[in-house]
């Protein structure tokens, strides 16, 4: 046979590459966000569509869309009210604006559900956005979702209102009367912290129009009472105790205040505690004297911090607004409160001021060159203004300035806050003489001066004659000369 020719080089490299696989082209790696419809749907998702589709599809009338105009106002009203509630936080609303989301809130609330409804009470009571004709409609759409609502979102409904000072009898109480069945037949409790501040929100709207809810929830709260820390025995409100709590709460509460040291652990401001022993002190002397010996030892505990810290002891006055982008007026009233305890007392820089109104009435004392001080502490308290009396240098007036955020809404009521508060410095023998936000506001500049001169020279006439009855009187008791 014929001799084969030996391979050559080309051949020998040709075979290689033949024998040799392709190599793996590397595919770009995709992005989280471009993963395939498999991924981002499930099985479920897409069966439930189809269904759908086919429905449409076999509709004797024809194809019907889905697609619902009402839905895209709706989401574009939240994303520019959320918009607007970020970049306008802590200050008050105001402004064409605010006018534009409220008209729009008012024309689509028949359309929202619960949950939306309380989203956007919740945006607006976040910037104290003024207008009662918007919350009463938000509020007027709530009865259709009632019956469905759960118990968180019945506590998030009383806290808005509260928050708003939105004292109205009938949707409390059926929002209450809701809460109760939820509260007794739900097998998952409220969180504690929760708890606590539904009942904070119960007391500041004065609800005890339904005797049988407050007696369920007081002897719910004590059943419960084990679950406060000192963190949330710090966070109950004076006003619960003193007005809302029955004696038998009072006493569980004290004695796990007692037993978890609060206010003495953890940090935990002693403000509250402060003010609810002065009430207990001068309001609740039965109940004071059958708690147990150890209690007692608290309670004369939270007096003595609170005589010896004095600033960083006092109730805090509420502002108009929370801390946000547009004012931290709780930020600069806790530094105003810094400045004052470092402070002499003839020193002016250490005025605290609660508000605006507070601002202007100081401002036209100054001008009809009145002395006075703002913010003087007295037990768990800050007096608003005091001035000295310019005829008995001796003597003080206390001025009591209550602004339009120290009223429920839509009324001349004061809030039951304001209230204590007004009760408990009578109790330390302070004649308060009040400047109230109706009476100020309407007043010219000269009107206001007018107003303020009136009761200062009132006052001063009164000193004055109480002196001359002291004289006449120790003159008469005086022995005759021989």
């Amino acid at each position: 046979g014929q001799r084969s020719r030996p391979s050559s080089r080309r051949d020998r490299a040709q075979a290689v590459l033949v024998a040799a696989p392709p190599p793996e082209v590397e595919k770009p790696s995709q992005a989280p966000g471009t993963v395939g419809r498999q991924a981002m749907y499930t099985d479920q998702d897409l069966q439930i569509a189809t269904t759908e589709a086919r429905s449409k599809a076999e509709n004797p009338g024809g194809w019907k869309s889905s697609f619902d105009e009402a839905a895209l106002h709706v989401r574009d009203f939240f994303q520019d009210l959320r918009k607007s509630r970020d970049r306008e936080k802590g200050r008050q609303a105001t402004g064409p604006l605010w006018l534009h989301l409220s008209a729009q809130a008012k024309n689509l609330a028949d359309q929202l559900n619960l949950q939306q409804l309380l989203e956007v009470l919740k945006l607006f009571c976040s910037v104290r956005y003024e207008d009662y004709e918007l919350y009463m409609r938000l509020l007027g759409e709530v009865p259709h979702y009632i019956k469905q609502a759960t118990a968180e979102q019945l506590c998030q409904l009383l806290r808005l209102m509260a928050r708003r000072r939105l004292r109205e009898r009938n949707y409390v109480d059926m929002a209450v009367a809701h809460l109760l069945g939820s509260i007794r037949f739900s097998e998952e409790p409220l969180p504690s912290r929760l708890l606590v501040k539904t009942a904070n929100a119960l007391a500041a709207l004065e609800c005890r129009s339904q005797p049988k809810f407050v007696e369920h929830f007081n002897r719910h709260f004590e059943h419960r009472i084990e679950e406060l820390d000192a963190e949330l025995c710090c966070m109950v409100s004076p006003v619960f105790l003193v007005n809302y709590m029955g004696d038998a709460l009072r006493r569980a509460f004290l004695k796990r205040c007692a037993e978890v040291q609060a206010g003495f652990s953890g940090g935990f401001p002693i403000r509250a505690l402060a003010c609810m022993e002065l009430a207990l002190r001068k309001e609740q002397h039965s109940l004071v004297a059958s708690l147990p010996p150890f209690v007692v030892r608290y309670l004369e505990k939270v007096r003595a911090q609170t005589d010896f810290d004095k600033y960083g002891s006092v109730v805090m006055p509420t502002t108009v607004a929370p801390d946000g982008p547009r004012g931290d007026d709780r930020q600069e009233l806790s530094v105003a409160l810094l400045r004052k305890a470092a402070t002499t007392s003839s020193n002016n820089a250490g005025d605290v001021f609660s508000s605006e109104m507070h601002r202007d009435v100081s401002a036209c004392l100054s001008h009809l060159g009145i002395e006075h001080e703002n913010g003087v502490v007295t037990g768990p308290y800050l007096m608003d203004v005091v001035a000295k009396d310019m005829v008995n240098p001796s003597r003080r007036i206390v001025y009591e300035v209550n602004s339009p955020h120290h009223f429920y809404e839509g009324t001349k009521a004061l809030v039951a806050e304001k209230r204590l508060r007004h009760r408990l410095l009578g109790r330390l023998g302070h004649t308060l003489h009040m400047v109230n936000a109706h009476d100020w506001r309407p007043l010219s500049a000269a009107a206001k001066m007018t107003f303020l001169l009136k009761i200062q020279q009132e006052q001063q006439d009164k000193h004055s004659e109480e002196y001359k009855q002291k004289a006449a009187a120790n003159v008469a008791r005086a022995p005759e000369a021989a």
